[in-house]
C-alpha cells in the first residue's frame, strides 16, 4: 500500500515568537531547527517530481522569522508551478504600513493562501490583536486571499469581516497535552478512545516536513525521512497498515496502541484521543521503541534538537 499527497507543508523553523499552550510542536523562542534554502528547494523539487502535489505551505514555528529564506523558497515554488500558502502569527505587523511592506513581495509572487493565527482563547492582549488587525488591513488592500486560524474561541476580528468559520478544536498533543489536558477537560475513559478523529493515515492528503527531513502525517509521527530517501520512495513504500504505531492507531485508535504495546493508560480519564496517544508515544520514546516513527524530537518537547545533516 502507498499513499499520495496533494499538499506539502514546510515547517520552515520550529522557533516561534510565542510559546502557545496549544502548540503541537512545542514552538518557542528557544526551540531549535530551521531549514536552509537548499533544503527548501530540494523538498520542492521532490514534490514536483512526485506529481499530484499542487500546493506548498510555509509554516512553523513562525516562518517569517527567516523571511529571506521564506521569500526565496516561495518564489522557487512558484517557478516550479506550485501554489503557495503562508501561516503566520503576524508578529511583524507593527503598523499597516509595515505589514504592507512585509506582504507586498508575497503578493507579487502570487500568494494563494494567507492564514493568520489568532490566540483569543489564550490571551486578551490588545497589542497582539492590533498586530492581527494591521495585517488584515494590509492584506485587504493587497487583495490577498485570507483566512483566520482560531483555536478554542471566536475571533475578535468579526468587525473586519475576516473569514474564520467555527473555532478549531484543541487537540491535546504536544504542549497542549501537557499544559491544557487537566481538570474539567478530562472526560473520556481510555476504553472509549478507539479511533483517530483528526487524521486519515491511509489517505492524508497533506504532510509536514521540517529541517530534520521527517515526513510527518501527524505531528510527531513520521512516515519516513525525505533526506535519507526520496519523497517518492517514502510515499511509495509507506504502508499505514504495517507500520508500527500507525497500524495500531488505524485499527483501533490509541486504545489499540496501548494494548499492542502492553502499556496501561496512566489516567482514568483523558481529554481526547490525542491526549492518550501522545502520552503513549512519549512513553514508547522513553523506552527507545520505534524511533524511526516517533520523530522528530521537537514534536516531543526536546529543545536544542540538532538539524538534519543529510539533504541538499
Amino acid at each position: 500500500m502507498s499513499i499520495s499527497l496533494e499538499a506539502i507543508h514546510l515547517l520552515l523553523t520550529y522557533r516561534c515568537t510565542y510559546e502557545c499552550d496549544h502548540c503541537f510542536l512545542w514552538g518557542s523562542p528557544e526551540q531549535q531547527g530551521t531549514m536552509t534554502i537548499a533544503q527548501v528547494r530540494d523538498i520542492i523539487d521532490q514534490a514536483v517530481a512526485v506529481g499530484g502535489i499542487d500546493f506548498v505551505y510555509f509554516e512553523g514555528g513562525e516562518p517569517t522569522l527567516y523571511y529571506p529564506v521564506l521569500l526565496a523558497g516561495a518564489r522557487y515554488a512558484r517557478e516550479r508551478g506550485l501554489d503557495v500558502g503562508l501561516v503566520t502569527n503576524c508578529h511583524w505587523a507593527e503598523s499597516v504600513e509595515d505589514a504592507r511592506l512585509w506582504l507586498q513581495p508575497l503578493w507579487e509572487l502570487g500568494l494563494a493562501d494567507f492564514s493568520l493565527s489568532s490566540y483569543a482563547y489564550f490571551t486578551q492582549n490588545d497589542e497582539e490583536e492590533e498586530l492581527l488587525r494591521n495585517a488584515v488591513v494590509a492584506a485587504r488592500e493587497l487583495e490577498l486571499p485570507m483566512g483566520l486560524l482560531e483555536v478554542g474561541a471566536p475571533a475578535r476580528l468579526a468587525d473586519l469581516g475576516v473569514p474564520c468559520g467555527e473555532p478549531g478544536a484543541i487537540m491535546y498533543k504536544g504542549r497542549a497535552g501537557a499544559a491544557l489536558a487537566t481538570g474539567e477537560r478530562l472526560t473520556r475513559p481510555p476504553d472509549t478512545l478507539t479511533s483517530c478523529p483528526y487524521e486519515d493515515f491511509t489517505d492524508p492528503g497533506r504532510a509536514h516536513v521540517g529541517c530534520d527531513g521527517n515526513l510527518q502525517i501527524c505531528q510527531g509521527i513520521s512516515s519516513g525521512n525525505v533526506f535519507e530517501r526520496s519523497l517518492a520512495a517514502v510515499l511509495r513504500d509507506f504502508d499505514p497498515l504495517t507500520t508500527p504505531v500507525i497500524r495500531e492507531i488505524v485499527a483501533g485508535g490509541p486504545r489499540a496502541l496501548a494494548q499492542a504495546e502492553e502499556l496501561e493508560p496512566l489516567l482514568p480519564l483523558y481529554a481526547d484521543e490525542c491526549h492518550l496517544c501522545y502520552e503513549l508515544r512519549e512513553r514508547l520514546r522513553a523506552a527507545g521503541r520505534h524511533p524511526e516513527v516517533l520523530a522528530p524530537d521537537q514534536a516531543y518537547g526536546v529543545v536544542g534538537a540538532s538539524e538534519a545533516t543529510s539533504g541538499a
